[in-house]
C-alpha cells in the first residue's frame, strides 16, 4: 500500500509536519515549513482570512 504525501505549495518538498497551511481562493495549501509559508504570504495576496473583522476592514479599504 502506498501513502500519498502532500507536497509544499512553494518549493515542492514533501510536507512532513502538519500546521503550515493557508486558506486561499484555490483551496487549502500546505507548506513544508514556516519559511515557505511566510514567503508564499509575501508573494501572494490571495490568502483568505477567517477573521471577519479583517475581511470587513479590507473591504472598506478597497472602496477608497
Amino acid at each position: 500500500m502506498t501513502t500519498i504525501k502532500k507536497t509544499c505549495a512553494l518549493c515542492g518538498q514533501p510536507v512532513e509536519i502538519k500546521g503550515f497551511s493557508l486558506n486561499t481562493r484555490q483551496g487549502e495549501l500546505a507548506f513544508c515549513c514556516a519559511g515557505c509559508q511566510s514567503i508564499y504570504q509575501l508573494l501572494n495576496d490571495d490568502i483568505l482570512s477567517s477573521n471577519p473583522i479583517n475581511n470587513s476592514k479590507n473591504h472598506e479599504d478597497n472602496k477608497k
